[in-house]
């Protein structure tokens, strides 16, 4: 997939926070890139297609072909959607199918002509791309691996390390290599009503008279102010449109 490269500042200049990296004053964004203001890609490498929900962070690590929604929190070093290299062939590396995408070369290496023209017959494609949707108030500890094609349910978390590989429920606390359930965030008789109310819906500051370390109080709170409070609408950065 095609890469853009979009000054740090633009993105700045409407709601995405991109920090540092090194001299540069841009970043390679993914063509298929969505982002909703206020957010940040903080250090991260994106690949593929990114849609990242208003709220949401990744500090560092890589992301591919990922849907993020709001007020997800990742550490660092997190890899999410890394994909899979054919498991059938008689080979599963990526020389058979790359080719000379394999490595960035010149031509001042034994066989570098036909490391440039060598091609094989393949009859489609080693692998078909994997989307990873991840859900609204997920938090993702440092160093975690969510494996490709893996959907990770509303407000829950998954603890520093651990490798998903299936799918995780709704406020459920998932730990370990392969990642497995340990407990709910929160009370069982808690989960539907917080799923219902999607307070995510709502910015901050629409928010800022209810009490959040009290849960119940804030879901009546919530469904008390849905009939008279608009959801919030971010700013929404789309590359396919935008031109930045």
């Amino acid at each position: 997939m095609s890469k853009i490269s979009v000054p740090i500042s633009k993105l700045h200049g409407k709601g995405i926070e991109v920090l540092n990296r090194g001299m540069s004053k841009s970043v390679n964004l993914p063509a298929n890139t969505k982002l909703e203001a206020p957010s940040s890609l903080k250090w991260t490498e994106y690949e593929h297609s990114i849609h990242l929900g208003a709220f949401s962070y990744q500090v560092s690590g890589y992301c591919f072909a990922a849907r993020i929604g709001r007020y997800c929190s990742f550490g660092e070093n997190v890899q999410i959607g890394r994909q899979d290299h054919p498991l059938t062939w008689a080979s599963t590396s990526p020389a058979f199918y790359l080719h000379d995408r394999l490595f960035d070369l010149d031509n001042g290496f034994e066989g570098a002509e036909n490391y440039h023209s060598y091609r094989f017959p393949n009859e489609g494609p080693p692998t078909k791309v994997k989307i990873t949707t991840i859900g609204n108030d997920v938090w993702i500890g440092h160093g975690a691996m969510i494996k490709a094609g893996v959907t990770i349910g509303d407000g829950a978390v998954v603890a520093a390390h651990s490798v998903v590989a299936r799918d995780v429920p709704p406020y459920a606390v998932v730990a370990g290599n392969p990642a497995v359930i340990k407990k709910s965030r929160l009370p069982s008789n808690l989960i539907s009503p917080m799923l219902r109310c999607a307070w995510w819906r709502y910015a901050p500051w629409q928010l800022d008279h209810l009490q959040p370390s009290k849960p119940l109080d804030f879901i009546m709170g919530v469904f008390a102010m849905q009939e008279k409070e608009p959801h919030f609408e971010p700013t929404l950065v789309d590359l396919s449109k935008d031109e930045m």
